[in-house]
């Protein structure tokens, strides 16, 4: 057994002379997992083709689904999500889907591995079919040897500080960070794994009972409540990491406190693999490069040459860098996006940064809304004095601001035209936001209500119908006209908001429709609970008349 934290290859891992009792996860040992691998063996094996499609949500399920994978000679494709665009772009790669996944199929009697379980590292692979800063999925290819290097990179920088600690996780194993932290990592360390990923704080808070080891992103350390008692995981925290973006000073700073130790950032992307850590807990610290990994600045650009990646050669970055005192670097930004508009080159990445100086805002980012004209947009977090400044003067004050800011680092073309101001920029389980979750929230699916009167029973509120909302687009080709079913589901999520209703949605009733509802209108809506028969009515009206009304039936014993 790996007393001595005997890193175990990933090649050798199946053949390793480890005891049959020696823990894999929480509650599986080493024998169990075998036999798990084994049967997902003999599974893939039976299927046709070499490129297989993986998701399980359960980590050693999962494990034993891609070492099996990787014995039977095929090539797992791992969706970052089940959304059915990634994988509609899945499937012409793929010949079969295992798991958890439409026609996915599943191992079942467990299985004896092969007399020879032994893996070659330049043959096995797995593809990441992950959405990259664009949030278009994209697929890169890794092979174990590259995921292996990585592994003793960790090992070696990290591994004295864990110990046998049980590792835990907030992120998903689907993609790469969580893949090599929650499972791969664990694997070769003969470190156990919780098979289950955390989501909640509360979760978090009660991990606490024995030495763990924490695999968290910035979305889920930048909400960490202070009124939560984290004194047990605190006194069993060996470390907790933080990858897949940025982590905020501030952010940075509360886990310190919170959890007396300063999280371990780790910086890389899914094509580079691992590149430096800090743990900075909020003061401004550089990066250092971990184990192998050598890097340069070139014309202020980061380029690395690593052994996580797929040859020898330097790889540029799309990060710009600045060399520090002592052998690191500290960051400064994206390489910045270019945008030609109206024959103007506007330097979206510099404009983006100004707007994250400001005092106002936490968090800012800038994006271009497609269309007949290019619109500059902003998706942005408020800060304290940001967030009382919109309560004080409503968004026209707050986006006058932060114009005026702008004002002398952009050209007037170049300011931002749509505003949007959240409690939280939208973040996948990585942490990671998108370019496409971002441009969702300039297309709300239900306009913002303006409550008039809000009682158990009865709700009065006031919608403005804006031309960007998304239920205009595509329904009616050469018109602009709001569908009739998105006034049924605007009634629907107005009915859960008034009224809290959590049951299920059954059917509609006496549904009419009178006048055409186009942009620039102001509804009214009405609605009406009954919780004893679970119907809710609705009636949207303007000045122009009664637009629709009607009845909707949810499942009245769970209508609460």
């Amino acid at each position: 057994m790996a007393t001595e934290r005997t890193r175990i290859p990933l090649g050798q891992r199946l053949a390793w002379p480890l005891p049959a009792d020696a823990p894999v996860a929480t509650d599986v040992d080493n024998a169990a997992f075998l036999a798990r691998v084994g049967a997902w063996r003999d599974a893939h094996a039976a299927r046709p083709g070499r490129d297989v499609a993986l998701y399980l949500d359960d980590g050693l399920e999962f494990a034993a689904a891609l070492f099996g994978a990787w014995l039977a000679g095929k090539t797992p494709w791992l969706p970052g999500d089940r959304l059915a665009a990634t994988l509609a772009g899945l499937a012409p790669h793929v010949q079969s889907h295992a798991g958890e996944l439409p026609a996915g199929f599943a191992a079942n009697a467990d299985a004896p591995l092969p007399a020879d379980a032994t893996l070659d590292p330049g043959r096995c692979g797995v593809v990441l079919f992950t959405s990259g800063s664009t949030g278009e999925p994209g697929a890169i290819r890794k092979t174990l040897r590259q995921l292996d290097n990585e592994v003793a990179a960790l090992e070696a920088q990290f591994g004295a500080t864990l110990g046998e600690a049980v590792v835990q996780g907030t992120v998903s194993h689907q993609h790469i960070y969580g893949l090599l932290f929650r499972l791969l990592w664990p694997l070769s360390a003969a470190r156990p794994f919780a098979r289950r990923r955390v989501e909640f704080n509360e979760q978090v808070a009660a991990l606490g009972a024995a030495p763990l080891v924490l695999v968290a992103s910035p979305a889920h350390l930048k909400r960490l409540p202070e009124n939560q008692d984290w004194s047990p995981l605190a006194r069993n925290l060996r470390a907790a990491f933080s990858s897949g973006g940025p982590l905020p000073a501030d952010a940075a700073l509360a886990v310190r406190k919170l959890w007396g130790q300063a999280a371990i950032e780790v910086f890389g992307s899914t094509e580079t693999g691992g590149i430096a850590w800090r743990q900075s807990g909020g003061a401004p610290r550089p990066w250092q490069p971990l184990p192998g990994v050598q890097w340069r600045v070139d014309e202020g650009v980061l380029a690395i040459r690593s052994p996580h990646l797929a040859d020898d050669a330097w790889h540029a970055t799309a990060d710009r860098a600045l060399a520090t005192a002592g052998g690191g670097f500290e960051l400064r930004g994206r390489v910045d996006r270019i945008l030609k508009l109206e024959e103007r080159r506007i330097p979206l990445g510099a404009i983006e940064r100004r707007l994250q100086a400001s005092p106002l805002l936490d968090e800012a980012r800038l994006l271009p809304l497609p269309g007949h004209r290019i619109l500059l947009a902003v998706a942005a977090v408020p800060s304290a004095e940001g967030q009382a400044l919109l309560e004080r003067a409503g968004k026209p004050g707050l986006v006058a601001a932060l114009r005026v800011w702008l004002a002398d680092h952009a050209d007037a073309i170049a300011l931002p035209r749509r505003w949007r101001f959240v409690d939280a920029l939208p973040a996948d389980a990585q942490g990671k936001t998108s370019e496409r979750a971002l441009a969702a929230l300039f297309r709300p699916l239900l306009p913002e209500p303006e409550w008039l009167e809000r009682t158990p029973a009865a709700a009065h509120v006031r919608l403005d119908v804006l031309a960007e909302l998304a239920a205009f687009e595509g329904h009616f080709p050469g018109a602009t006209v709001l569908p009739g079913v998105a006034m049924i589901d605007w009634a629907v999520r107005l009915g859960r908001l008034a009224f809290g209703i959590e049951a299920r949605f059954l059917r509609m009733e006496a549904i009419k429709f009178m006048h055409l509802v186009r942009p620039g209108a102001r509804l009214e809506a009405r609605l009406d609970w009954h919780p004893d028969t679970g119907v809710l009515g609705f009636r949207f009206q303007s000045d122009t008349g009664v637009h629709s009304s009607g009845r909707l039936r949810f499942a009245a014993g769970e209508a609460a």
